[in-house]
């Protein structure tokens, strides 16, 4: 009845609002990020290798399911934190190791479960966002084009390669060029004249 009591750990704080927000602004921009890539390697893909033309309607869906994919694997990442949080206010001794959390890593970790929660919701909310999904793919059909752009410049490159040679023997094509082009134009008459030229 006197012994010692265990104390419960208390509800961490609410985050920072204003460092949440920022947070979340950055997940959702790496999220953009990703859903461009993606989208513009399908677009490069359906183009190049099934030679399909690019179908606007097709890439918005494709991109909301992308959005979907994210938030998915922003709610895994909850659950995983969740799980580390949990092992960490139960741990005893020191870190180990920077992901060895321990009872002092509580607010970070309660931090990044409520940016995981906080991200997958307005990647849901930016699924229905037309303008949001519109400039997604807008980005994913510029970086495709670029992306195919940069392949046919490489090629086209690569055909038109300079013979490497060429560097190694400038010197005796300037020696020729000037005992044999430039001789001749200096020996033939001026227009006009049939003396020949004199210097």
């Amino acid at each position: 009845m006197f012994g010692k009591t265990r104390a419960v750990p208390s509800e961490p704080a609410t985050p920072d609002p204003v460092a949440l927000e920022r947070a979340v602004s950055e997940g959702v921009l790496i999220s953009r990020a990703a859903a461009v890539v993606s989208v513009a390697n399908s677009i490069v893909i359906r183009a190049l290798r099934d030679h399909e033309h690019f179908d606007h309607d097709r890439t918005r869906e494709a991109v909301r399911t992308i959005l979907g994919r994210l938030a998915a694997e922003q709610r895994e990442q909850n659950e995983r934190i969740a799980g580390e949080r949990a092992k960490a206010l139960k741990a005893k001794g020191r870190s180990r190791h920077q992901h060895d959390y321990r009872r002092g890593d509580d607010d970070t970790l309660w931090f990044r479960e409520k940016t995981y929660t906080a991200v997958a919701e307005r990647l849901d909310d930016l699924q229905s966002d037309d303008d949001f999904v519109g400039g997604i793919v807008a980005a994913a059909v510029e970086r495709a084009w670029g992306d195919v752009g940069a392949v046919i410049v490489t090629r086209v490159s690569a055909v038109e390669a300079v013979d490497p040679a060429y560097h190694d023997e400038r010197d005796q094509r300037l020696r020729d060029f000037v005992d044999g082009d430039i001789a001749r134009l200096l020996a033939q008459p001026p227009p006009g004249s049939d003396a020949p030229r004199s210097f």
